[in-house]
């Protein structure tokens, strides 16, 4: 019986997050269960956050955005494709830690793989993870080590 039946693990494209990629991988391989790879794209100006009105990402629409990313994430899963696990990839926009945290209950995640570092300001000081760790009703997973992504 496997411990877990369906991993998140949250990237934003950084070395230390294809490390965490990479461990969910091999966790979703060692329990026989779904994978998902999931990227927000943090388009204040389109959720309202309180932090949008100082940090505007990006000024290009997010149809866009979207477009860029489903191709790097297409990339990211070619890079870690493994025929033995299923893996579905899912962009969405808002806030990084509500987003992740509301898409991990919602889909019945049952532990979330992230990174302490990524590549924004934000994701520098660790809030997403920290959130994350703090607040998930389901088992997290804050990969550390970078040397693995080379």
């Amino acid at each position: 019986m496997s411990v877990y039946r369906r991993i998140l693990v949250a990237t934003d494209f950084s070395d230390i997050n294809l490390v965490a990629a990479k461990r969910a991988v091999k966790m979703a391989k060692q329990n026989k269960c779904e994978l998902i790879i999931l990227h927000v794209i943090e388009h204040f100006s389109l959720d309202g956050d309180p932090l949008s009105s100082v940090f505007n990402y990006d000024t290009e629409s997010y149809e866009a955005l979207a477009r860029r990313t489903r191709a790097r994430l297409d990339e990211l899963k070619a890079r870690l494709q493994n025929p033995d696990i299923k893996m579905e990839l899912r962009i969405t926009p808002k806030s990084a830690r509500h987003e992740i945290l509301r898409f991990a209950k919602a889909h019945d995640v049952d532990l979330i793989v992230v990174a302490p570092h990524g590549q924004g300001i934000i994701g520098m000081l660790g809030s997403t993870a920290t959130g994350i760790l703090n607040s998930a009703v389901c088992d997290v997973l804050a990969v550390r080590e970078v040397d693995e992504a080379k």
